[in-house]
């Protein structure tokens, strides 16, 4: 049974890489070859570069190639999985078959730090137009318990507890695991009845 893997080699999806998976993914819908995602990525690369490179244009595209698809989906995430790269490989907005996560996954927003510097600079402006001054020590608090709330909120067993993904997999089982959900994927859908009517009994 023919397969196809999408994997991130970096965690930063840059506009080379998007218009690869993006057209992958195409010709994966043109032969139905399912996909398994592999997911390792923080996000998308940013800055003046990728711009010119088209990064916004070329993001779209992967993130509506996976949208459109149609072949079966199976997700594991292998380690971070955060924002815009969470849907470009695949996560639970975009309904795949199965989800899997391993102990060392992350979904998210944003990475612990970059989310907790951004909170805490969105608390400290929102005090700065109340006219509250918070000193150093209070916004350095703030940084490490909002910190703490990201890390245990991504944490996979708090995905997984609150049934967002498919359970938290062994690596060593991630073979098995998904050769049994690529043998049920590949099974025909179940049709109902189509000239099926109602018996009632008066």
């Amino acid at each position: 049974m023919p397969l196809a893997i999408i994997a991130n080699q970096t965690p930063i999806i840059n506009p080379d890489e998007a218009s690869k998976g993006a057209q992958f993914i195409r010709t994966c819908n043109q032969q139905d070859i399912p996909i398994v995602f592999l997911h390792n990525v923080t996000g998308f690369m940013v800055g003046s570069k990728a711009e010119h490179a088209a990064i916004i244009k070329k993001g779209a595209q992967f993130v509506s190639a996976v949208s459109c698809s149609k072949v079966p989906h199976i997700s594991v995430i292998l380690g971070a999985s955060y924002g815009a790269g969470n849907y470009a490989m695949c996560g639970r907005s975009y309904r795949p078959r199965f989800l899997f996560t391993w102990p060392t996954g992350r979904c998210s927003v944003m990475g612990a730090e970059q989310l907790s510097g951004v909170m805490a600079q969105v608390e400290a402006n929102s005090a700065k137009n109340k006219g509250v001054v918070l000193k150093p020590d209070e916004v350095e608090a703030r940084i490490q318990r909002l910190r703490k709330e990201v890390d245990r909120d991504s944490s996979c067993y708090r995905t997984s507890g609150t049934v967002l993904d498919d359970g938290i997999i062994d690596p060593l089982d991630t073979r098995d695991v998904l050769g049994i959900c690529l043998e049920i994927v590949q099974r025909p859908q179940i049709q109902g009845s189509t000239g099926h009517r109602a018996l009632a009994r008066i």
